[in-house]
């Protein structure tokens, strides 16, 4: 969908389910602005895309956004107050949100209105929570209240809010929710639980939780919106003495969070959960959660933040992409030898114009930039990162390849990628890294069986075919190299052919090369000037494996501080996928520095639990494999470590 925007996708799963503008937008827009959204003409802060995207049960989080320099420095603000409510850092989040509302005044914009009302409702929640004003912080829950109130009135009619019609319509399918509409109600009844919840409050929250399970399509975001409702409603369950309601219902939520490698507000549940088996006098279930629970608190024990981070209600996981425009232009225009005066050819009156955005010094007009990106051969608008398509369900089933290769199901992989190849437009470059570079995998994988010679011959074919899908749009000579001033953060299409690259390479025995490739490209993220942590989906995937390539070098204390900070990073996020990967390699390091029976066990303990935990039964085959071997040898007894946790 080359020159499309992220509104046109709206416009056509709108039309797919047969739903009005006026009912998509009632609350958060005008139809007029929304039909300027669909038709890729409306100016729209990234709450609101995401909220027309959620209220038609779709996620906006694997888009890639490509924003100017002004939207971007808001995401950025926003993503440090939210940080810093998380960790208890109240007065810097009440600094930084002063700072945040002289610069974005929300005026009559309800969006920028709600968002502040949520924030102050937030701050004033963890003020009391904090004990900052002692006796007399029952006053900020009053003020929260106030705040989360007046944050639903934005998008929601109040008076609706108990009398059970709101409720009606949710259940009728006559009313659509944005995640932030659902998280600013779950916030309000929050602070109405301190004073106890009432029948009608519970009603509304059980209204929700249905609401989430039958229209929420996104798996992601329905498993961490279901978790937090659900610890608000095992918290009335428990209180009732419904024991098995609470049991059944987190059972289904815990379930979805670990196929989606989640555990954001997952340790409450778990608490519940024991709480609930004790009453119901089921001790090898209370056990079982126990010990679950006793391994994610173990991690936790071990890192410089505690598990309250991920416990909060306003957290979720995202995992937007976020790239600057003028740095995308300015990359791509000197990768080919281009002047700013070729590139301004009947677009800019002058190249002083053309530098100002480059450097980020000012914002560049839509259509200019449309112009731009052509002439430059690259798409305006990335779905996913590298999917050009009119199909949202093309994009899901992207997703859903990726979800079996990382779990190691290739007959399904096989299937899916034959529908995809026949579902996308194969002249767009983008396409073709994508579809190719998966077909260029898993054709490599049949030939596992072959002759060592016919498997070093297919080896060197398939990074041949990697290279040159990569070079159709990113250039190896963009990876940081020699301090180089203007450089291009990779796309996530651009990302996994570059990763597949370096796994080839060390396959073809040329480790060394792969290192160094992936070194530069970690540098290249750390200087950019983007925030890595906006880019993690690409950055940790190099990460985990360059952490293996270094190990296997033995650059042991290089690769141990990669993988403490990739398992650190990813449990502040509260998404834990690959993460058996850094225990196994730390595992690994510690039998190198013969280490294995002082601590190296418990990361193979742990690598053995959180593959299990995740689903990844190819990996944690192995891992266990490699456990039982442990246990034939002779001095295994002198360790007290057993890999409990395991179904």
């Amino acid at each position: 969908m080359k020159l499309e925007n992220a509104g046109k996708q709206i416009g056509i799963l709108r039309k797919k389910m047969k739903v009005s503008r006026n009912k998509l937008c009632k609350g958060l827009c005008s139809e007029a602005e929304l039909r300027l959204i669909e038709k890729g003409e409306g100016k729209t802060d990234v709450i609101l895309l995401a909220a027309l995207f959620e209220r038609l049960g779709k996620s906006a989080e694997r888009l890639t956004y490509i924003l100017t320099t002004e939207e971007y420095q808001k995401i950025c603000m926003r993503d440090e107050i939210e940080e810093a409510l998380r960790f208890g850092q109240l007065a810097d989040a009440r600094q930084l949100f002063g700072v945040y509302q002289e610069k974005n005044p929300a005026g009559k914009d309800r969006i920028l209105g709600m968002y502040e009302e949520r924030i102050g409702g937030i701050l004033a929640l963890e003020e009391f929570r904090g004990g900052v004003y002692g006796r007399d912080g029952f006053g900020k829950l009053d003020e929260a209240a106030a705040h989360f109130q007046a944050a639903i009135a934005r998008t929601l009619d109040i008076k609706n809010l108990f009398d059970g019609k709101l409720g009606r319509q949710l259940r009728a399918g006559e009313r659509f929710l944005a995640m932030f509409e659902i998280e600013n109600i779950m916030l309000y009844l929050h602070v109405l639980m301190q004073h106890g919840m009432k029948e009608e409050q519970v009603r509304l929250l059980e209204n929700i939780f249905h609401y989430l399970e039958e229209k929420v399509q996104d798996e992601g975001l329905r498993a961490q919106f279901l978790a937090k409702a659900g610890m608000l409603l095992g918290e009335q369950y428990l209180a009732k003495g419904d024991y098995s309601t609470c049991v059944n219902l987190h059972e289904r939520i815990l379930e979805l969070n670990r196929q989606n490698k989640l555990i954001v507000c997952v340790l409450p549940l778990l608490e519940q959960m024991i709480t609930a088996y004790k009453k119901l006098e089921n001790a090898e279930k209370a056990q079982l959660y126990t010990i679950y629970k006793e391994n994610f608190e173990a991690v936790f024990r071990e890192l410089p933040f505690s598990a309250d981070c991920i416990n909060k209600l306003y957290h979720t996981c995202r995992l937007r992409q976020y790239f600057l425009e003028g740095r995308l232009i300015a990359a791509e225009r000197r990768w080919r030898e281009m002047t700013q005066e070729e590139l301004v050819d009947g677009i800019y009156e002058n190249v002083e114009n053309l530098s100002r955005v480059e450097n980020g010094k000012a914002n560049c007009d839509r259509i200019k930039f449309y112009s731009l990106m052509e002439r430059l051969e690259m798409d305006k608008t990335r779905y996913d990162g590298n999917l050009v398509t009119d199909e949202y369900q093309v994009l899901e089933l992207d997703q859903s390849i990726e979800r079996h290769l990382a779990e190691g199901e290739y007959e399904e992989v096989g299937h899916e990628l034959y529908q995809l190849e026949k579902s996308v437009d194969m002249s767009e470059k983008c396409n073709r890294q994508l579809v190719l570079g998966l077909k260029n995998r898993e054709e490599l994988r049949k030939k596992k069986n072959g002759t060592q010679e016919e498997i070093r011959k297919a080896k060197e074919e398939a990074l041949e075919r990697a290279k040159e899908l990569l070079e159709l749009t990113y250039h190896l000579e963009n990876v940081e190299a020699e301090g180089q001033r203007y450089r291009r953060l990779p796309f996530r299409n651009e990302m996994y052919l570059f990763n597949q690259i370096c796994l080839l390479l060390r396959a073809t025995g040329r480790t060394a090369e792969a290192i160094e490739m992936s070194e530069r490209m970690m540098r290249t993220y750390d200087m950019a000037v983007e925030k890595k942590k906006f880019h993690f989906r690409n950055v940790y995937l190099c990460a985990t494996n360059l952490s293996r390539y270094l190990e296997s070098v033995d650059r042991l204390s290089e690769a141990e501080g990669l993988a403490d900070e990739l398992i650190g990073q990813k449990f502040m996020l509260g998404k834990i996928s690959l993460i058996h990967s850094g225990y196994a390699t730390k595992f690994d390091i510690a039998e190198k520095r013969g280490e294995r029976m002082k601590c190296g066990l418990e990361w193979l303990r742990r690598a053995c639990f959180w593959s299990e935990w995740c689903g990844y039964e190819k990996d944690h085959g192995k891992l266990l494999r490699a456990w039982n071997e442990f246990k034939k040898q002779p001095d295994h007894k002198k360790c007290c470590i057993k890999p409990h946790g395991t179904r």
